[in-house]
């Protein structure tokens, strides 16, 4: 439910009388993120070689696998970012 001017005279934000369940959620769901990724850091930290196009590395397992992860989410930007591009061409 969302605050609308002339309906009420108090806004949302001090009509609440308990503490905000959705920023407590959050905050356990970071946290156990957090614990999750510490913990998958500690399971992962065996070397591997790791070979692409040009060139091989040795890094833990846990790095290539973040790597991988930036990349990937590096290119989906840079294609949504193409595709909005395109899609705002084709209407004007």
């Amino acid at each position: 439910m969302a605050y609308e001017p002339g309906r009420s005279d108090v806004p949302l934000e001090e009509s609440s009388d308990g503490p905000d369940l959705r920023l407590i959620a959050r905050l356990l769901v970071a946290a156990a993120a957090v614990v999750l990724a510490i913990l998958f850091v500690a399971q992962n930290s065996d070397r591997v070689e790791t070979s692409f196009v040009f060139f091989d590395v040795t890094t833990r397992v846990w790095v290539g696998l973040l790597v991988a992860l930036v990349l990937g989410a590096l290119l989906g930007q840079a294609v949504e970012a193409m595709w909005d591009r395109r899609k705002k061409r084709r209407a004007s």
